[in-house]
């Protein structure tokens, strides 16, 4: 969340340096992405919160409700949720945040893999749109023709109905191509190891060596009885 709240923070000062039209479109596009994942996460915490008027008031929780909102009149406010993000940190640790990270690797680089595609959704358009602004052949003259170039792009679809003409489009394909592939690779990877057979089966139980030390003494005393057994038949 800290992390969306920043790249948030990002997209309203690159509001005020961009003019191009179609490179604001993008930003706005990704902007509703990001408030509608501010908008789930309120409720979840309105939710779960013991106490809903300390949480609305004391927590702040107004703000972020009001932060969720994609308004250029209140985007201001996503500041008090990087603010209460650091403190929470800081409060409980940075060493505990580090080692919740660890135990949970598997889910937090799912989620850090998310957030790095929605990064290069973003700048991998902005990027294209910049560069083949200047080209009379261009077919990326849009924020939706960028958008949809770079995610067929980085899910190795490639549709070929976009593509870029210039010589820097290219290069920023091949960059989209090369980061693109590895994030969807690891997706694919957590996914089919969530659907791998449970490795607790019956087959591949451990043994307790207690257990095995009865079955060991079971078997022994069973040996000498039979012994005694064939013995007593000889006689």
């Amino acid at each position: 969340m800290i992390c969306i709240t920043l790249l948030l923070i990002v997209n309203l000062a690159m509001y005020l340096v961009f003019a191009d039209q179609a490179i604001l479109y993008v930003i706005g596009i990704i902007d509703l992405l990001l408030s509608t994942v501010l908008f789930i996460d309120f409720v979840r915490r309105f939710v779960m919160a013991q106490n809903k008027t300390n949480y609305m008031l004391k927590d702040y929780g107004w703000a972020d409700l009001l932060a969720s909102f994609p308004l250029p009149q209140i985007k201001i406010l996503r500041i008090f949720r990087l603010v209460k993000a650091y403190a929470l940190m800081k409060r409980r640790g940075f060493r505990q945040v580090a080692r919740d990270i660890r135990e949970q690797l598997p889910s937090s680089a799912l989620y850090l893999v998310f957030f790095m595609i929605l990064l290069l959704l973003e700048f991998g358009s902005i990027a294209v749109l910049f560069t083949e602004r200047t080209s009379s052949e261009a077919n990326i003259k849009s924020a939706s023709d960028a958008i949809w170039w770079v995610y067929v792009t980085i899910t190795t679809v490639g549709y070929g109905d976009k593509f870029p003409t210039t010589n820097g489009g290219r290069l920023i394909g091949v960059f989209v191509m090369l980061v693109g592939v590895g994030l969807f690779g690891v997706i694919t990877g957590y996914l089919a190891n969530k659907f791998l057979p449970s490795s607790d089966t019956e087959s591949q139980k451990t043994i307790d060596p207690g257990a095995l030390e009865d079955m060991r003494a079971e078997i022994k005393e069973m040996k000498s009885m039979i012994a005694k057994l064939s013995d007593t038949d000889k006689k």
